[in-house]
């Protein structure tokens, strides 16, 4: 089974902290390395500095701020894993301010650095397509997972790159690392009745009043939302995203974060990456390990129900295992147990869908729309219900026609459901995060071309191009576009369209 490099939905800037470099007076009598080491660091001589701060060391291992300076030393002289060593042997002797707090900044600042150059060689190796050594990658990744592990970002990256270069035993126990030092935020959200994706208005409502909140608005008009929330005594810290014009979405939430983290470590953005939970259920499932599989899929569903991916998977399962009207039972029991829940009935709605059932299924999306009227996944997903249903009747009409080349198709029975799907696509679209969705203006464009509404569809066509821009690698849009300037007859459009996909392709 390929396995397709995960791609960060959203990229969000980790802040380093500067490494402070300002020297503690002392008023003790200090040894002549540690006094020379120190002039010589001042001076940034740092080689100079780092032979005397070793022979200090050596002679005063209690010494925090030698291991402190020792660590600085060989940052500045590219030698991270010293660095690291040094500075984790500080920070077991540095019990008392400020060294706690500057000792603490320090092992952040380099945990920040090593990630960030491991996250480089990272895009860099899938920009030369998974090709090449990643021996260095790996090392950079493994020093951050080793400085720490609770910080889970370069699990994520590690277990990919061991996925992508075909090392499956060490692909899954990465992934696995991955999900437990995630379970207890999962638990959290399991246990509140939360999900990725909810809104942060109703978090709040489930959570209470944050102690504080604070939100980093970008150029576009973007933000992210930062909140520290004390829940039973525990330290509760969520990262939402807000979209210019939108909701704020959760995207990731942290507790039970280590005692000894610095509030900008605690409180730093943190968007929860799902991904690795799907990489780990076909893992399973291509070693056919199905209970693991399903398991897992079970688990992530529980904060993320509307994950097509699992979903998929866990009906394909099983289908495989002669179990395919369990999988729709049990979400028919979760459904009808919580009928105030609209990921349930959205989840159960899409099953139903992908069976065919599209009428217990619209009922069900309904249902949901009920509960939320502005419910994007049932807005989007109930849209598409009514045009597989349409496509379905249209195939008939079809089939009519190749029977008797005389009979004409009775658009009276798929048109009205078209037109409904044009009006759930259309409310999909009134979120400015949505506007420009390729394959919702795809689809609207085939329901005006087919329902012969030539004036939606001219303005279709307008939306369709100012969408290049954003499409420009995208051999798909091209090939999309050319069948459509086709249809209008516009044979220059249609052929330009149509080489552009080509070489796309062929550049691909």
């Amino acid at each position: 089974m390929e396995f397709i490099a995960m791609r960060l939905m959203k990229q969000h800037i980790l802040l380093g902290l500067l490494l402070g470099s300002l020297i503690i007076q002392s008023f003790q009598c200090a040894s002549p390395d540690f006094t020379g080491g120190k002039l010589a660091y001042n001076q940034k001589d740092y080689s100079k500095a780092m032979a005397a701060l070793q022979k200090e060391v050596v002679k005063n291992p209690g010494n925090a701020e030698a291991w402190y300076l020792l660590a600085d030393c060989h940052y500045r002289l590219n030698d991270l894993p010293k660095a690291v060593q040094n500075s984790l042997e500080a920070s077991k002797r540095s019990d008392k301010e400020p060294m706690k707090t500057k000792v603490a900044d320090q092992l952040f600042f380099l945990w920040a650095e090593i990630y960030n150059k491991g996250t480089n060689a990272y895009n860099e190796f899938l920009g030369k397509d998974k090709s090449g050594d990643v021996s260095e990658m790996i090392s950079l990744l493994e020093l951050a997972i080793s400085l720490k592990p609770e910080n889970t970002e370069p699990l994520a990256l590690l277990g990919n790159i061991y996925e992508l270069k075909g090392d499956t035993t060490k692909a899954i126990a990465t992934y696995q690392e991955y999900v437990r030092q995630l379970s207890p935020y999962i638990e959290f959200m399991k246990k509140n009745g939360m999900s990725i994706g909810m809104s942060r208005e109703e978090v709040l409502r489930v959570l209470g009043k944050p102690i504080t909140s604070r939100a980093f608005p970008d150029n576009n008009g973007d933000s992210l939302i930062l909140d520290k929330m004390l829940v039973n005594n525990e330290e509760v810290f969520l990262s939402s995203f807000k979209k210019e014009g939108g909701k704020a979405i959760l995207e990731g939430l942290r507790t039970q974060l280590p005692k000894n983290w610095l509030s900008q470590e605690r409180e730093r953005f943190y968007s929860m990456n799902i991904r690795p939970f799907v990489n780990l259920a076909y893992l399973y499932y291509g070693s056919k390990s199905l209970d693991k599989a399903v398991e897992i899929i079970e688990f992530t569903l529980s904060v993320n129900p509307t994950d097509d991916d699992l979903a998929s998977l866990k009906i394909q399962i099983y289908d495989e295992q002669g179990k395919s009207d369990e999988v729709l039972k049990s979400l028919e029991v979760a459904a009808s147990k919580n009928p105030n829940n609209k990921l349930y009935l959205e989840q159960y709605a899409r099953v139903l869908a992908r069976q065919k059932q599209y009428d217990k299924a619209i009922a069900n999306y309904e249902k949901a729309l009920a509960i939320d009227p502005n419910f994007e996944n049932a807005i989007f997903n109930i849209g598409a219900c009514y045009v597989n249903k349409a496509v379905d009747i249209i195939d008939e009409e079809n089939k009519k026609i190749d029977a008797n080349s005389k009979y004409k198709p009775d658009e009276t029975r798929y048109f009205p459901l078209l037109n409904k799907a044009a009006d759930y696509f259309s409310q999909y679209r009134s979120n400015a995060a949505n506007k420009d969705n390729l394959g919702v203006l795809q689809q609207l464009s085939d329901i005006y071309l087919i329902t012969r509404q030539n004036d939606k569809f001219k303005k279709l066509i307008i939306d369709l191009e100012a969408a290049e821009p954003a499409n420009l690698t995208n051999a798909s849009y091209y090939e999309y576009m050319g069948k459509v300037y086709a249809k209008q007859g516009m044979k220059d459009k249609a052929d330009k369209a149509f080489q552009m996909a080509d070489l796309l392709k062929k550049n691909k």
